[in-house]
């Protein structure tokens, strides 16, 4: 896949992935069990963050994404966190600034949504689920929002779509704290 072709399916899958986030949020309080689908969607939408972003260089190719030990297939979110915090791929200000500890709680996301998707024990996992999508958000928001590596010129409706999904999660984690 090209590497346009690649940020405008990644930044649709973000969209879509933010939409299921929001939508599971609103009835989180009713049903504690749509947890797991905020934790679905929130790794998806950081998933496709990271990957747009690191795709948007004229100089990027399919290297940039790739698992090193899988090359036809996305690399884990942890080695695309590392791409995007690097030098090697991104320049300032494109580049991810993140702290350690916000690191970690994306990290203890993917584990969440990894007991989810294949049928772990997750217990209640309301407070873990809430703070990392609330570090997904700030992710999404820094590298397709504020400071995207791509050009946004061909992408101006998905970005502002992604930008009005962002906000009603904000409202919505806001008004839990």
């Amino acid at each position: 896949m090209d590497r346009q072709a690649r940020v405008a399916a990644s930044l649709d899958a973000v969209h879509e992935a933010l939409r299921l986030v929001r939508r599971e949020l609103a009835g989180a309080d009713g049903d504690p069990a749509r947890w797991r689908w905020v934790a679905v969607g929130a790794v998806i939408a950081l998933q496709g963050a990271l990957v747009a972003a690191l795709s948007g260089y004229e100089t990027a190719g399919d290297a940039d994404v790739a698992d090193p030990a899988l090359p036809d297939r996305v690399a884990p979110i942890p080695t695309l966190l590392r791409r995007a915090r690097s030098s090697d791929y991104l320049n300032p200000p494109e580049q991810l600034e993140i702290t350690a500890s916000g690191v970690r709680r994306l990290e203890r996301l993917v584990a969440w949504r990894n007991a989810v998707v294949h049928g772990g024990e997750v217990g209640d996992i309301k407070g873990e689920v809430g703070v990392g999508c609330e570090e997904v958000v700030r992710v999404v928001r820094r590298l397709l929002l504020v400071h995207p590596a791509f050009n946004v010129s061909g992408q101006g409706v998905m970005c502002a779509l992604i930008a009005d999904e962002v906000a009603g999660i904000e409202r919505w984690l806001a008004g839990r704290g």
